[in-house]
């Protein structure tokens, strides 16, 4: 497998996984460092939206169906701004919200990821985005700032 990945200064990574499981990675014109930041990332990323249980190498595929994940099945009422979770919880996308383990507040974005999950973007750095699971998983336990509900 490969996986190439370019940041936004044009930049490569190349990531290489042998079928054995050894990896080699290649990323001539980038800081060692902020490599191993953007790989630190996208294992992050790839933790928050894994099942709660260890895998079963002889389980079928549907064992990270993600369907424990918020966005499964989750509709938006845009009007309204409320998101309603694969779960039937109701989440409030007007307030602002906290997470535990960052400093300062999230907002809606007023978009979707691929998943069908709210982007929360952080207040003051719209830049900065995160899926509403991901900064559950990662960051959380979130909360309403002032005027929210969970």
């Amino acid at each position: 497998m490969k996986i190439r990945l370019i940041d936004y200064d044009e930049q490569a990574l190349v990531v290489t996984v042998a079928r054995d499981g050894v990896t080699m990675v290649a990323a001539p014109r980038m800081c060692d460092s902020a490599a191993a930041e953007m790989l630190r990332s996208i294992a992050d990323q790839l933790d928050a939206g894994h099942p709660p249980y260890p895998c079963d190498p002889a389980a079928a595929p549907e064992q990270h169906s993600h369907a424990e994940l918020l966005g499964h099945g989750g509709a938006l009422d845009a009007d309204r701004r409320v998101w309603t979770d694969g779960t039937g919880h109701v989440w409030d996308l007007s307030g602002r919200w906290t997470a535990a383990e960052t400093p300062g507040e999230w907002e809606w974005s007023g978009r979707l990821d691929d998943r069908g999950t709210p982007v929360m973007s952080a207040v003051g750095s719209p830049e900065v985005c995160e899926s509403l699971d991901v900064l559950r998983a990662l960051y959380g336990p979130i909360s309403p700032s002032v005027g929210g509900r969970s």
